[in-house]
């Protein structure tokens, strides 16, 4: 049954199979006939021409065998008529139960594609950033609480980066809304609230202009904003002169130096961002960066090469 099933795919998907199954078999008939009479001492051009004759009319052999799978095709075809008419009479005559397992087959249809797209883009997908094997995020974890994750506060990021030994780069970042205005209605944008290593540590290049350098990261430098490519089509009509223009955000002007691809992703399964902006310029967590205890960043680590991971023993 199988193999029956098998060979009527594969007549399906290679219309000439099944045309050189039948000469190939016709043709290994042949040969053990040949060398049948060859071992009874007749030469190999005579056993062949006797092997021949006593296969019989190849050609009417053929036409026979054409016949015969083109009445099988026939009838697999009718077969399979009556069977989707029967089932689309059983359905209309039962339509409570049609609806229920129409239903059923959607939710079931739709919940496993909701989670393939998720597996497929957390874990089958490869980031778009050089090595990302080397990407690790960094979140604080109480001593009491191994299971409890939190944001780092500003204090501890910037000591983290520059006394560790594991990371050759690390980045901060955080994510919040800002109302957008100054250009049309006022709107709700994504926002990113970064410290500038973030885009050379993921390999994010600009479509335009530049992306935050070191010293947009200062406190008291000048409030700057990199828009992304979706909106700068939705909002500002893709128009180039964009780039050193001033937008609001929350009431506070940001001067816009660039444009980022809407390639551009985060490694940790965020939303897609419409604006990223300094950390210490944010309307929202900058005058909170100086305290201790607001813990407003997640951090990003890219390894040195050659790190080995190892478990770490209690003092």
């Amino acid at each position: 049954m199988i193999r029956r099933l098998w060979l009527r795919v594969r007549a399906i998907a290679e219309p000439g199979a099944s045309e050189r199954d039948m000469q190939d078999e016709m043709r290994q008939h042949i040969d053990r006939a040949t060398e049948r009479l060859m071992a009874r001492g007749l030469s190999r051009r005579d056993a062949r021409a006797e092997a021949a004759r006593e296969f019989g009319n190849i050609g009417a052999i053929q036409e026979e065998a054409r016949d015969a799978r083109g009445s099988r095709w026939s009838r697999f075809a009718s077969e399979l008529g009556q069977d989707v008419r029967y089932g689309v009479r059983s359905l209309a005559r039962k339509p409570t139960f049609t609806i229920v397992a129409v239903l059923t087959l959607t939710l079931g249809v739709g919940a496993n594609t909701a989670i393939f797209s998720i597996v497929n883009a957390v874990l089958l997908q490869t980031f778009p950033y050089p090595d990302p094997n080397q990407l690790v995020l960094v979140f604080n974890i109480p001593l009491n609480q191994p299971d409890a994750l939190s944001s780092i506060s500003y204090r501890d990021f910037t000591q983290c980066r520059e006394q560790n030994r594991e990371f050759s780069e690390m980045a901060g970042n955080s994510f919040h809304d800002l109302t957008l205005t100054g250009a049309g209605e006022p709107s709700i944008v994504n926002t990113a609230a970064v410290t500038p290593q973030i885009f050379p540590l993921l390999g994010a290049k600009p479509l335009a202009g530049r992306t935050l350098l070191p010293d947009d990261g200062k406190q008291g430098a000048a409030p700057v904003a990199v828009v992304s490519e979706n909106l700068w089509y939705s909002r500002f009509g893709s128009d180039p002169a964009l780039i050193g223009q001033s937008i609001t955000l929350d009431m506070r002007p940001f001067t816009v130096v660039g444009i980022l691809p809407a390639s551009f992703r985060y490694p940790d399964g965020a939303p897609r961002q419409d604006v990223w902006i300094s950390v210490a310029q944010d309307p929202l967590f900058g005058p909170r960066l100086s305290q201790p205890g607001s813990r407003v960043l997640v951090g990003v680590g890219r390894l040195r090469r050659g790190f080995r991971w190892r478990k770490l023993r209690p003092r």
